[in-house]
């Protein structure tokens, strides 16, 4: 079910005046801006359908405020392949909220009239990272993207960047320790001692900024944290597979890339604007935004490690079953047990 993290300040005055604005700001502009925008992938062969959204009718500041990464550069790691797939062996299609029949995939949020979208995409990757390593799918774990806001020192409502050490050091207590406001905020209000209950990722790296390696680290680590360059024709996505086709820069913007499909050419991915958007709030796009030189879907991509991968080789029962045979059958194991197995009647 979703959790709408603003709903509580929703019926707010300043709210109300936000939505007033927005509505003055459009009138009528925002069907002729979808209009123009259908037009541009008629004429392109883009693979997408526009419409109104969520974001069809705010204004030019309001919509600055759903996006905020800044391309700031900072010393990532690089991610840790020995055990990836191969560019030959990956698999041709991952989606984490149905992996085997099972979703470790948590809610689409919804970041509100703050530029926060990095803090999303990097808690919504912490939640997707307990759900695997604990296996257990279909929870919806919640946590505090304020506390990473106000605490961190990564960014704030005017933007941020993809950089996991704080969810490595400190980590990430539950939503009830400091619900969103959609605001800086700060450290002090949150519940006095989060600290000593919060969850934490392993390690984590960086992904080379290729089709290829983010699909192999999707395969390999779970849904990763990235980010691009968002257009005014992206406001208005609805369905299919995205490609640029018209518009002006909005600004960059992180989201959480959570599968993909060769048959498609597409990346499957989480947005952070409630559900309101897109496809109930995901999207998919296609591989060649990656190289866009527009776009450049991918960029700053990270994935945590030290969870244990479900499209690797990891709760697959014949796996293990050939695994412990295996060992079983070892001269080591038989020299063991043997003076046992002569023990029992025949």
């Amino acid at each position: 079910m979703l959790k709408n993290k603003i709903g509580f300040i929703a019926g707010s005055a300043a709210m109300l005046a936000v939505a007033v604005s927005s509505l003055s700001f459009a009138g009528d502009s925002f069907q002729d801006e979808i209009n123009t925008i259908n037009a541009a992938i008629k004429q392109s062969g883009a693979q997408w359908q526009a419409g109104e959204t969520s974001m069809s009718r705010l204004s030019k500041e309001e919509r600055a405020h759903r996006v905020g990464y800044n391309f700031e550069k900072f010393k990532a790691k690089p991610l840790v392949t020995s055990k990836a797939y191969t560019a030959t062996s990956i698999p041709s299609s991952v989606d984490w909220r149905d992996m085997n029949g099972q979703n470790f995939v948590t809610p689409v949020r919804d970041q509100g009239q703050c530029g926060s979208c990095w803090a999303f995409s990097m808690t919504a990757g912490l939640e997707a990272y307990t759900l695997i390593k604990n296996n257990t799918p279909g929870q919806d774990l919640d946590l505090s993207e304020q506390v990473l806001i106000s605490c961190s020192g990564i960014g704030s409502c005017d933007g941020g960047t993809i950089n996991p050490d704080y969810l490595q050091s400190t980590g990430l207590p539950a939503e009830s320790a400091y619900p969103y406001t959609a605001t800086d905020g700060t450290c002090s209000d949150a519940q006095q001692g989060w600290q000593n209950n919060t969850y934490k990722i392993d390690g984590w790296g960086s992904i080379d900024q290729t089709a290829t390696a983010l699909k192999q680290a999707i395969a390999t680590y779970g849904p990763i944290p990235a980010a691009f360059e968002v257009y005014s024709d992206f406001m208005n996505y609805k369905s299919g597979v995205y490609s640029y086709t018209s518009g002006t820069l909005e600004g960059g913007h992180a989201i959480f890339v959570v599968g993909y499909n060769d048959s498609g050419k597409y990346f499957i991915v989480k947005n952070s604007w409630g559900t309101g958007w897109g496809e109930d709030g995901f999207f998919r796009i296609a591989y060649s935004q990656v190289t866009s030189s527009k776009v450049k879907f991918g960029m700053s991509a990270v994935a945590y490690q030290g969870a244990k991968s479900q499209a690797s080789d990891s709760n697959d029962y014949s796996a293990k079953l050939q695994q412990s045979t295996a060992a079983f059958n070892s001269d080591d194991t038989m020299k063991r047990i043997q003076p046992i197995l002569n023990q029992v009647p025949q």
